[in-house]
């Protein structure tokens, strides 16, 4: 039986493009990496579905400022260990401008041991485009990281700051994919494989 592996080559993008899967909420939390302002988080009901390295959806209808904080990859994923990953990449666009609009506040990625490292807070955007995102890991992050410790959740925070009519809203992340380290030239780079949540820990995974 042939074993196909997630492979890198030099200077090129992996050929897989599956990322983390299944979504939970999360209380209020402080980032020790990036910036490391609070996340609030007042609301778990805004409805959540979809695949992040395609379309994944946040839907709420509320009348008020709320932050929701979403946690991606309680079911599967390839929870990168340290040594191999940068950071990530995606896209994000809102289908309403209106007050109480759903829009990402800031986006994020949890270790093994519940350390957060977060992005600058965004601003509400006011047109129905898709906007590009490089979440770049700081040194400190990345270090510790490489202490034997993988990527457990890609964390989201969203906001329907702004406005007072209460109104059914979406915000969208697609094209999700992690940054992995370039590798050496001539050689190809072996990926962790997409594994169940149960079997995180196991980055030495590979097929």
């Amino acid at each position: 039986m042939s074993v196909r592996l997630n492979i890198k080559s030099y200077g090129s993008s992996p050929s897989h493009t599956k990322a983390m899967y299944g979504n939970t909420t999360s209380g209020e939390i402080t980032p020790t990496y990036g910036t490391t302002t609070k996340w609030g988080s007042n609301l778990t009901s805004a409805g959540m579905n979809g695949d992040i390295s395609q379309n994944w959806n946040i839907g709420a209808d509320v009348g008020k400022t709320y932050e929701q904080i979403c946690k991606i990859g309680s079911t599967s994923g390839f929870y990168p260990p340290g040594r191999l990953v940068l950071g990530f990449t995606f896209r994000h666009v809102q289908n309403s401008t209106a007050s109480r609009a759903v829009w990402l506040k800031r986006y994020g990625a949890m270790s093994s041991d519940g350390k957060l490292w977060s992005s600058e807070v965004l601003s509400k955007k006011f047109d129905f485009n898709w906007h590009n995102k490089t979440a770049t890991f700081d040194s400190s992050f990345i270090s510790h990281l490489k202490n034997s410790r993988y990527v457990k959740y890609i964390m989201f925070q969203f906001s329907t700051e702004g406005g007072n009519i209460s109104r059914k809203t979406e915000c969208t992340i697609g094209d999700f994919k992690f940054t992995w380290i370039a590798g050496l030239p001539g050689k190809e780079l072996i990926l962790p494989k997409l594994r169940p949540y149960s079997e995180r820990s196991n980055t030495n995974a590979i097929a």
